[in-house]
């Protein structure tokens, strides 16, 4: 799972380096920035800093069945995608996934998780997170997992109804510890799928 995914005629995965750590945080700080810079005191530079950091890259690259990826599409351009001439793909997100990763809430099933998953909002409602979804789901079923889960933040109600709607459930609620997050905003909720 190294080489580029292709996950329809206009969306591609390509697999995040070490030597992208810049790109990706230049593309977080776009991406992350506008959708929740108002959870933190900070407008979220600090856990950009954190998460996108070049250490942190290093230990997200080394962790065992993971696969980090920026999502990559020429939707603007679909002619051209559709043409089949060289497309112009751009960089619209990232999506990470961990195999056999235990779901804390049920340990005794195979569990698949969908560790990052974040777009830009110019391409929202475009169908481009469900593709996503759907190809987590089917790798998953490839590799013969039995759950699907992910955490998202109870004040984040666009994500939520998302999850629900691909027939996600609600686990328990946690409450992040990050520094600098307003304290509404700490609750998150494992959601499951069973396959």
């Amino acid at each position: 799972m190294d080489d580029v995914i292709q996950i329809s005629d206009a969306l591609v995965l390509e697999p995040i380096s070490l030597e992208d750590q810049s790109v990706l945080f230049e593309l977080m700080q776009r991406v992350y920035t506008p959708a929740y810079a108002h959870f933190w005191e900070d407008q979220g530079n600090w856990y950009l800093n954190k998460m996108y950091s070049l250490e942190n890259l290093k230990k997200d690259l080394q962790e065992n069945g993971s696969y980090y990826y920026f999502v990559r599409s020429c939707l603007p351009a679909r002619q051209v995608c559709e043409s089949n001439m060289n497309p112009e793909y751009k960089t619209i997100g990232i999506f990470k996934i961990i195999e056999n990763c235990a779901y804390p809430e049920q340990p005794n099933r195979l569990g698949f998780k969908i560790h990052r998953i974040y777009l830009d909002a110019a391409v929202h409602g475009k169908g481009i997170g469900k593709q996503l979804m759907q190809y987590a789901e089917d790798r998953a079923k490839e590799t013969n997992h039995t759950l699907l889960w992910l955490d998202a933040m109870d004040q984040h109600p666009q994500a939520m109804s998302f999850y629900k709607n691909l027939g996600y459930l609600k686990g328990s609620v946690q409450l992040l510890d990050f520094e600098l997050l307003y304290d509404l905003y700490r609750p998150i909720w494992y959601l499951y799928k069973h396959l």
